[in-house]
């Protein structure tokens, strides 16, 4: 059929042709489309990000994941404070053969923590069996100093970057305080989903595997622990125990916050899904609003926080500052630790 040249006329309309604007959406729409599932892909086959401090460990655990027994995950308060050699050692003088593995780190609170212990439970440990977990709280805090790094970015898929999200709505803070943090971890998560700069890093792992980076990390021989043999400075000391004091006069039960007792109940739901048991520890700490004597689920507490029961683990000489022990406090700390398992092994 000839189409004569000219104006479109009754007799010889214009082709039926989508119009220009939506062509261009739809195009649009598919090129997004594309590009979710290629980062969606990208996503589940990345190696594990290499994250500085957090990277080895978890490298280390992967390789050794069906030897442990026990796996303790928490803040430096774990990090520097639990010693695996003497736990298990404790807990096998009593006949119970353990083999325990540190992996605090310093700075890790949760949601971060709970989203890492998400992932060395998904590498299927063998022989895991009791998942020891600093109880501490949601801290949506972001420090700027670190805000666009990879130790900031790595933990925020979609389902912790919400839980951040829902503790900052349901904080205190003004509305535009919570507006900006919002907008923070929501370009986190964003950065973390597409997997910016992970792409060549994924195609030389998979085209190309290379061993793991050997170094010499201090805490490689000690499954973990790093101690610190510094000891308080006399200023600190004196707030220090005054802090004690007023702890000495009564302690009373925190109250869990909605939105802290939901994320608890997941992180226990997954352990056990995974075969294990977990088990909480509140570190001695001058905070007494980390009184948390009761968690969802019947999950057991051992609580240290009370320096009328543990004086000793309040002794500014085991201390290297305030809220952390130095390495003889920390020898103190894990023997009062395996005493409570065992105690609660044999209650059960």
């Amino acid at each position: 059929m000839i189409h004569p040249a000219g104006p479109a006329s009754a007799d010889f309309p214009p082709p039926n042709t989508p119009p220009r604007l939506a062509r261009a959406l739809l195009n649009a729409v598919l090129f997004l489309a594309a590009c979710a599932a290629g980062c969606a892909l990208l996503g589940r086959v990345a190696p594990f990000p290499e994250v500085p401090g957090i990277y080895p460990k978890w490298t280390h655990f992967r390789e050794h994941r069906d030897d442990f027994d026990v796996l303790f995950l928490g803040s430096s308060r774990f990090y520097h404070q639990i010693i695996p050699a003497q736990f298990d050692a404790a807990v096998g003088a009593a006949g119970q053969r353990v083999n325990s593995f540190n992996f605090g780190y310093d700075g890790m609170w949760p949601p971060e923590s709970y989203y890492l212990l998400r992932q060395l439970l998904a590498l299927r440990p063998a022989r895991l069996k009791w998942v020891v977990i600093d109880l501490m709280d949601l801290d949506f805090r972001l420090d700027e100093r670190t805000a666009s790094t990879k130790r900031m970015a790595y933990w925020h898929d979609l389902p912790h970057t919400l839980l951040a999200c829902r503790d900052i709505l349901a904080s205190r803070d003004s509305s535009g305080k919570k507006a900006s943090l919002l907008a923070k971890h929501g370009s986190l998560c964003v950065q973390q989903f597409l997997n910016l700069g992970r792409g060549a890093e994924t195609v030389d792992d998979l085209l190309a595997p290379r061993p793991p980076r050997k170094k010499d990390y201090f805490w490689a021989p000690l499954a973990g622990y790093e101690p610190h043999d510094r000891h308080m400075e006399a200023g600190e000391r004196e707030s220090f125990l005054l802090a004690v004091e007023g702890l000495k006069k009564g302690l009373f039960p925190a109250t869990l916050r909605p939105v802290f007792r939901d994320a608890l109940a997941a992180i226990i739901r997954d352990v056990r899904c995974a075969g294990a048991k977990p088990v909480f520890v509140i570190a001695p700490t001058i905070k007494a609003s980390e009184n948390f004597t009761a968690v969802p689920d019947g999950a057991p507490v051992f609580a240290f926080n009370d320096p009328t029961k543990f004086p000793q683990l309040f002794d500014p000489a085991r201390h290297y500052d305030s809220w952390h022990l130095n390495a003889t406090g920390a020898v103190d700390f894990t023997r009062e630790l395996a005493a409570k398992f065992l105690e609660h092994q044999n209650r059960r």
